[in-house]
């Protein structure tokens, strides 16, 4: 990209093959399989002022203890930096910070329906922000289903060590299709 803006929706994905090795993708989906403390997702509607999940929703959960998740954590400012300077806009060239990311697991039926990452409750007073961009990291491909899906249907292939960086805002509603067999594990983080 040049300092000049572009029209195309598409040219603010940056994906990044095997920013994980494949090794370490089976070692962190090894571990974290048997975790026993997943939670059901459930995501803030700012109208009703409550927090809601849908029946088939993911499960998730953070899992800092977990070395191989600290070294993800550790990488991604290289990645956020690297995204901002392919950028190359005079007017953007830094952010405040990122979250540690979370850990998402698809199994038998689950989804995430289309949304877009405004996420209110990552700012707690302590850190304030709008997340400003969505990075997203596939852990594995043995399941069946659970495409991305963006811009009307169509699926962005994720593979397993790949990492995802878009803008989280409403311009990339985004959802993962419901899991025919198997488990999908993967990981995300939100920068402001």
């Amino acid at each position: 990209m040049s300092n000049k803006m572009s029209y195309n929706l598409k040219d603010y994905l940056y994906l990044i093959n095997d920013f994980l090795d494949q090794s370490t993708c089976k070692e962190i989906t090894k571990k974290i399989s048997k975790l026993n403390y997943w939670e059901k997702h459930s995501y803030y509607d700012p109208i009703t002022n409550q927090c809601h999940s849908y029946s088939n929703d993911l499960s998730v959960i953070h899992a800092l203890d977990i070395p191989e998740i600290r070294n993800i954590n550790e990488k991604l400012i290289y990645v956020i930096k690297s995204y901002i300077n392919k950028l190359n806009f005079s007017w953007y060239s830094n952010f405040t910070n990122y979250t540690p990311v979370r850990l998402n697991k698809y199994d038998k039926n689950t989804e995430m329906k289309i949304h877009c990452d405004h996420i209110h409750s990552l700012f707690d007073g302590k850190h304030k922000g709008i997340p400003i961009l969505t990075i997203l990291g596939s852990l594995n491909n043995n399941y069946k289903g659970g495409e991305l899906i963006m811009f009307n249907e169509q699926i962005i292939e994720l593979k397993a060590g790949n990492l995802l960086i878009f803008p989280s805002n409403f311009l990339y509603p985004h959802k993962i299709n419901q899991i025919i067999s198997g488990t999908r594990y993967s990981y995300v983080s939100w920068c402001w």
